[in-house]
């Protein structure tokens, strides 16, 4: 029966499930290789969106904590459980330095803020370079495929001595199925890759001026417990001299 408004090949195929399975062996290949890098892209893209929703929703909930409490200790025990809260990573990151008297010296403060923003921007780039690798890699594997079904539809042309639908078609289909798988996962890729790419430096300008006033309010000694921490460790220091 013929559909109205159905693509060509899918009418004289059947199916688009038995058109993929007359291609040959290398159209084949090349299929189930774009199909596992467009499966993967596509695990990429909502594992992210996913972690960056979950990660907005606890930073709102962070910076009303942050603007209330007066003390680094009650500001690190309330937000403890926010582990996909930046702001929060970077107080976690910092109060245990300090308490652990790692930071000695406060002038010190912005290498240690800079090294946990660093951590924390390679953890949100982590898998970019596998939707960059299939976004660029994608439509050369859907050409590999088209030049060899066109190839093919040429051999096949010099051996039958005809250029008939019959002795062409084959070629021509797994010339056209791998092109279109291929920007099948190159497109959502690109998109994709771009898309977290903004997120990712939006959020690390957010994280910088949030850094800034974290570091700010150490330094002025908005924190209760910082001064008695410093102070300990002054006089451990003090002891060794001696």
């Amino acid at each position: 029966m013929i559909y109205d408004g159905m693509p060509l090949f899918l009418q004289m195929s059947g199916s688009f499930t038995e058109l993929i399975a007359n291609t040959g062996a290398l159209a084949k290949t090349i299929l189930a290789l774009l199909l596992v890098l467009s499966v993967v892209s596509w695990t990429i893209i909502f594992e992210k969106v996913r972690y960056f929703r979950k990660a907005s929703n606890q930073s709102s909930r962070f910076k009303e904590l942050f603007e209330k409490e007066t003390s680094l200790s009650s500001l690190m025990d309330k937000t403890g459980g926010m582990n996909e809260s930046p702001e929060a990573a970077i107080v976690s990151y910092l109060g245990k330095e300090i308490k652990n008297g790692e930071l000695g010296n406060l002038s010190f403060i912005d290498t240690y803020i800079d090294a946990g923003i660093g951590s924390i921007i390679s953890e949100w780039e982590s898998y970019l370079i596998f939707l960059s690798t299939t976004a660029t890699v994608s439509p050369f594997l859907g050409l590999l495929g088209t030049v060899w079904g066109i190839m093919s539809s040429f051999l096949s042309m010099g051996v039958r001595g005809s250029a008939n639908l019959y002795v062409i078609g084959p070629g021509i289909a797994d010339a056209l199925i791998t092109t279109i798988f291929g920007l099948g996962a190159a497109i959502p890729a690109v998109i994709g890759f771009n898309y977290i790419l903004r997120i990712v430096r939006r959020k690390e300008e957010e994280l910088s001026s949030f850094s800034v006033r974290f570091r700010s309010r150490i330094l002025d000694g908005r924190y209760s417990d910082i001064g008695s921490i410093g102070a300990g460790r002054s006089n451990i220091g003090s002891m060794e001299g001696k």
